[in-house]
């Protein structure tokens, strides 16, 4: 598959998907009701998981009386963890693709429509919700961050990719079940790096999709540390180039392939 060119296919008719939204949250009181109760509006959303990332306020209780499955952790593990829970307990309940969007309220739940649509248009892939397009309102930092994310991830998974940083996602259920629930991956802000890495690998692309970024004082402030966060990826990353003497063919078609939307 690695070696195949993707092409998107053309339906006649969408097939029903069912989809659950992951959502893992660590203090998001302010946001976790409203991004629960337009997630449960959606006609192709099946369930609501929060994972509450052992939160110091009332995330879970809120989560709860709007509507969404809570599963808590008793210590902080990180994203990555939290991710892989979620998503453990979405196959358990039998969904066959898993959509994941932050507890910040940086991402629409609307916009969960329009990366289904792609989704029925690449079976099988990975597609993320890309906030390039949105990138003139994001604060500088975040996007020479992000810009040096892509550079790394891409390279790693041989093959380029739209803004790697963003939470917002869908999963196939089988990439999950292969890729995401590895208990070797990281447990932090690496964990959605990786997986693209080693989704990448096993011929899964990443295909985007463009989506607006909400940005300001509306927001709390972000857990993601630019440089610390950023640091850490990049070195997950270098390891697994170095294992394979750099991976130039990995880089070459990171530059020159297609970008899948």
């Amino acid at each position: 598959m690695a070696g195949t060119p993707l092409q998107p296919i053309d339906h006649g008719s969408r097939a029903a998907l069912r989809v659950a939204v992951v959502i893992p949250a660590y203090d998001e009181a302010a946001t976790i009701a409203d991004l629960i109760c337009r997630c449960r509006m959606l006609a192709e959303v099946s369930q609501v998981i929060v994972v509450d990332d052992c939160s110091r306020d009332a995330t879970a209780r809120l989560a709860t009386k709007a509507g969404a499955q809570v599963l808590r952790h008793d210590t902080n593990q990180g994203k990555g963890a939290s991710l892989r829970d979620g998503m453990r307990a979405a196959l358990a309940a039998g969904a066959d693709h898993i959509a994941t969007l932050d507890g910040d309220g940086q991402h629409r739940p609307e916009d969960l429509s329009r990366l289904l649509a792609c989704c029925r248009d690449w079976p099988g892939q990975i597609v993320i919700g890309s906030r390039r397009a949105a990138s003139a309102t994001a604060p500088r930092a975040r996007v020479i961050a992000n810009r040096v994310a892509d550079f790394w991830v891409s390279w790693a998974a041989r093959h380029p990719i739209d803004d790697s940083q963003s939470g917002f996602r869908i999963y196939p259920a089988e990439v999950a079940r292969r890729v995401a629930l590895r208990p070797d991956l990281a447990t932090g802000f690496a964990f959605e790096s990786e997986v693209l890495i080693e989704a990448g690998r096993l011929g899964v692309r990443t295909v985007a999709v463009d989506i607006p970024a909400i940005y300001g004082a509306a927001l709390r402030a972000s857990h993601f540390r630019p440089v610390t966060d950023i640091t850490r990826i990049v070195r997950m990353v270098a390891g697994k180039l170095l294992r394979t003497w750099m991976d130039p063919i990995g880089l070459w078609r990171s530059l020159t392939g297609p970008r899948l939307r």
